[in-house]
């Protein structure tokens, strides 16, 4: 890298003056857009090595009560780092190796003897994830401890053989935070504190208590059906080492000064934390440990995002420029924030010198037939590719069609936001998955297969009309001028189309609604969603 250059292209654009106060005011300009009625708190801060260059905070922690530079955030998924960390420094304490089994620590734990830390650090373990699960959110409020969890978690069982997959997985981590503890003979807050938080001078970083009183804490908000109103409270013994933490910008800005210079990690342990993990075919995917790993326009970024009810959270380190953004924020669901995002957009204004921008490169466009049809994105979303004459359109669920542009071989980006698909040609020629990259993370979209109408018989629908209770909410079905629809409460309503007598399917989102028979009313159906189904008894 070519610290020289870069630093002296820092002194020429940041020295004091006209340029450094436009780029503020730039930032300045769209964190206002961002936040207009100053509703909730954002807070960020960009910083090229041991500057920082912009820091601000706008909107109320509270309700009438304003947000400063120590408020403290709940950083959600962000905290997996720090994990991750904590587990590398027991590796170099001699205490653990990244090959052990997880039985060595949990000795009743099923497949134990094939599952290792470096599985559990990567994803990569096939443990299905307790968040995951029906159920799940109608608990974190009340609190919980290792051994119901944990047992729980065993419960579960796998989705593929470790290895075989990668899939983010916060059980995982919640085992990996236990491990610290039961390793170090420490709790986990005291591990972080001794080797991190104290070396980096992290001052107002911490494991969130629920009932212990902060000075300056922002208050969690959600922004749903037009308003904004006090999130779901989560009590954070749920998250453990997946998610547990609390923080400010200008400590996780010491937290990556102090560990990129090799102040807490050796460069060995850096090394294998930032390196995309390889799957058992040989292939790789680009996380490593606790943190993942790509590239935004020309510049390699190691980063990760975090998020629960009322908290938004984002944390980046460039290091080819030796630069941090960080974004945090007090709603979720957002009404504007969306921190990666967010953070990318300062990246453009303070370092648009480095970037090199997207261009559009000349393709055989007869291959756009073979990549059309639909993609089943995280959460039931569906990405719809289409073609007109030679351009290539993409439209995800509730969102508007863009054209996305040619950079390679199957590859293709987006002009409106920073991101790229590339799809995967199977053995007869046809697409049949997609990999989608965005804010430093990666996954696989599966092709979905072609769905067609049936149509029922005169009135055959009416056994299926009703409400239903899915998990305490109300599930409504009914017809309506020969159409028919699907409303979970508290959400939008769905046509559903039916694929037999009594499989339905939406076309908006990955979801089926399949009715159990009955000679009169059907007793219950059955959702099928992002791999997983949930059973809705009649009311």
């Amino acid at each position: 890298m070519k610290w020289t250059l870069i630093f002296i292209s820092l002194f020429i654009i940041f020295q004091p003056g006209l340029n450094a106060q436009r780029f503020s005011d730039k930032a300045d300009s769209v964190l206002q857009k961002s936040l207009p009625e100053n509703e909730h708190a954002v807070s960020v801060l960009v910083g090229k090595g041991d500057e920082i260059i912009y820091q601000k905070i706008l909107g109320n922690a509270d309700e009438g009560v304003k947000a400063d530079n120590e408020t403290i955030f709940r950083i959600g998924s962000v905290s997996k780092q720090f994990t991750a960390a904590a587990i590398l420094k027991l590796v170099e304490m001699g205490k653990m190796s990244l090959d052990d089994p997880l039985i060595k620590y949990i000795q009743d734990f099923p497949q134990g003897e094939s599952v290792t830390i470096h599985h559990l650090l990567t994803h990569t373990s096939g443990i299905r994830s307790y968040t995951d699960q029906p159920g799940f959110i109608e608990k974190v409020e009340q609190p919980v401890n290792h051994k119901e969890l944990i047992g729980s978690i065993k419960s579960l069982g796998y989705e593929f053989e470790p290895g075989e997959q990668w899939k983010y997985n916060n059980s995982g981590y919640y085992i990996l935070g236990y491990l610290v503890e039961q390793v170090s003979g420490m709790t986990y807050e005291k591990f972080l504190s001794k080797h991190f938080f104290k070396p980096a001078k992290m001052k107002n970083t911490g494991v969130y208590k629920n009932g212990a009183t902060y000075k300056n804490e922002a208050v969690g908000y959600a922004y749903e059906s037009g308003k904004i109103s006090k999130a779901l409270d989560w009590d954070m013994t749920w998250a453990g080492g997946a998610g547990n933490l609390y923080s400010t910008t200008r400590d996780l800005y010491n937290w990556n000064r102090q560990l990129f210079a090799g102040h807490l990690l050796t460069a060995g342990s850096l090394a294998k934390a930032h390196s995309n993990v390889v799957l058992n075919d040989g292939s790789d995917h680009p996380y490593g440990y606790g943190w993942g790993i790509g590239e935004y326009k020309g510049l390699k970024r190691i980063a990760h995002g975090g998020g629960l009810h009322g908290f938004l959270s984002y944390l980046a380190y460039y290091p080819e420029i030796d630069a941090t953004v960080i974004v945090l924020t007090n709603s979720s669901p957002p009404k504007n924030i969306i921190p990666a995002n967010l953070a990318e957009y300062l990246v453009k204004v303070f370092f648009k010198q480095y970037l090199k921008e997207e261009k559009e490169v000349a393709v055989d466009t007869s291959n756009y037939s073979k990549y059309i049809g639909k993609y089943e994105y995280p959460g039931g979303a569906v990405m719809t590719i289409s073609r007109e004459n030679d351009q290539l359109f993409a439209q995800l669920s509730g969102q508007s069609r863009y054209e996305v542009y040619p950079k390679g071989k199957h590859e293709f980006f987006w002009k409106v936001v920073d991101a790229q698909i590339t799809f995967h040609l199977s053995g007869d020629g046809v697409a049949d998955y997609a990999m989608h990259t965005q804010n430093g993370s990666q996954f696989k979209a599966p092709r979905m297969k072609e769905q067609h109408e049936v149509e029922l018989d005169e009135g055959a629908f009416e056994k299926y009309t009703g409400e239903y209770s899915l998990q305490g909410k109300a599930v409504k079905v009914w017809e309506e001028e020969d159409k028919y629809y699907f409303q979970v409460e508290g959400q939008a309503a769905f046509q559903i189309f039916p694929g037999s007598d009594n499989k339905f399917f939406m076309k908006a989102i990955a979801v089926e609604v399949e009715f159990e028979q009955n000679k009169d009313k059907s007793p219950a159906l059955i959702i099928y969603q992002g791999g997983q189904q949930f059973r809705a008894e009649r009311k």
